[in-house]
């Protein structure tokens, strides 16, 4: 960082995710576009982590004409992208585990309680499913699937430990 932060004891060339919030302050008060730069991307690489809670807060008392704007708007972006990232991620799971338990969308749904065009959202990542949707999934996972699942099966419990 080419500015010196005022009344902080912090190495400028950390994370900024470490850094005190008085230097993120700085960074945006005072700071050259390699500054700014830089706090974009930590808060690109971690929407929700200290240093975006500190521009937040920071902008929010729009004292920093332009700057305000921009990182708010860098805060808000990275937020929408990390969901919309997670939404497909958990969509491209779903149609894994729907594949891997050789049915369809008409008879997964069912099964977890949902519409074959809400399972199809889901996939598709247009639609975050819900904690209690993925926990009927898992739960019909370990009843067609265990070795899917990650957990032990039923049959785990009565088998002879001794392999017999």
């Amino acid at each position: 960082m080419t500015v010196p932060f005022r009344n902080v004891d912090v190495d400028p060339r950390r994370d900024p995710d470490e850094w005190p919030f008085e230097a993120v302050l700085t960074a945006i008060e005072r700071g050259t576009v390699s500054d700014w730069r830089r706090l974009a991307s930590t808060i690109r690489a971690n929407p929700w982590g200290p240093c975006a809670q500190a521009v937040e807060q920071i902008t929010s008392w729009e004292e920093n004409y332009g700057a305000d704007a921009l990182f708010s708007d860098i805060v808000s972006h990275a937020r929408t992208d990390a969901d919309a990232e997670a939404r497909r991620t958990y969509g491209a799971r779903i149609r894994a585990i729907r594949a891997g338990l050789g049915m369809s969308q008409r008879e997964l749904a069912p099964l977890i309680g949902t519409s074959a065009q809400r399972l199809s959202s889901y996939e598709s990542g247009r639609v975050a499913p819900s904690v209690q949707v993925l926990g009927r999934l898992d739960r019909v996972v370990r009843r067609f699937r265990p070795d899917l699942s990650g957990e032990p099966g039923p049959e785990a419990d009565t088998a002879d430990p001794c392999g017999g």
